[in-house]
């Protein structure tokens, strides 16, 4: 009898995390099409139902997830951040360029990335800024902690570069990181009107080569 009970026991805990699993699978399911739909719609022109839809999730069962489309873009900020530091990270520790090197060769292929995307999708965190700053503190405070975390290593690989006589030391480096990322968001919000990367280009290597240059 104890066996079975051990037994019982085991197979409802592995029933609830299996089931636990799943409806962790679909949020990441359906915040990953978040992060498609939102990049090329906005947070205006994207329904509840155009996100189930992409998710394969049944319809009404939005709530059974997240508690409102506003909680529910704060976690897409989060998860799209997430993504996007650990591709820089990635990216920076395997560029075999100097340090100014590497910030150019970086954002010249998010600009190829945008081009075969025909410049649909720029940033999304830019894109959300430019659309609801001001109409939501949750996910203001979303955006602000993923452009503080986003600041912060561009500061740390700029101030890496001064050091190594790549980049130009007589400015700080909170400072050029401040100018690149304001210079960079409107680039690709001009990119997506344009529908053509040859500004952001511009803009990048003026500010590179210029600005940063020692």
């Amino acid at each position: 009898m104890d066996y079975f009970l051990d037994f019982y026991d085991d197979r409802s805990y592995c029933i609830c995390m299996t089931k636990k699993q799943r409806i962790q699978d679909t949020r990441e399911k359906i915040l990953q099409q978040g992060v498609d739909l939102l990049s090329e719609y906005g947070y205006h022109g994207t329904g509840l139902k155009m996100i189930l839809d992409a998710a394969q999730v049944p319809k009404g069962s939005f709530y059974n997830y997240f508690e409102s489309k506003e909680q529910f873009t704060v976690e897409v900020i989060r998860a799209y951040n997430d993504s996007l530091m650990k591709q820089f990270d990635r990216y920076v520790e395997e560029s075999p360029q100097d340090e100014l090197g590497t910030i150019k060769s970086m954002y010249h292929h998010v600009l190829d990335r945008a081009e075969e995307r025909e410049c649909l999708k720029g940033c999304l965190l830019g894109d959300l800024a430019a659309e609801i700053g001001g109409q939501s503190r949750s996910c203001e405070e979303a955006l602000r902690q993923a452009f503080r975390e986003w600041q912060n290593r561009m500061v740390r690989l700029i101030k890496k570069g001064q050091k190594s006589g790549s980049i130009r030391n007589d400015l700080p480096a909170e400072h050029l990181a401040e100018i690149f990322l304001n210079h960079w968001e409107g680039a690709l919000l001009r990119m997506k009107v344009d529908r053509d990367t040859a500004n952001a280009r511009q803009t990048l290597d003026s500010m590179l080569d210029v600005l940063f240059k020692n």
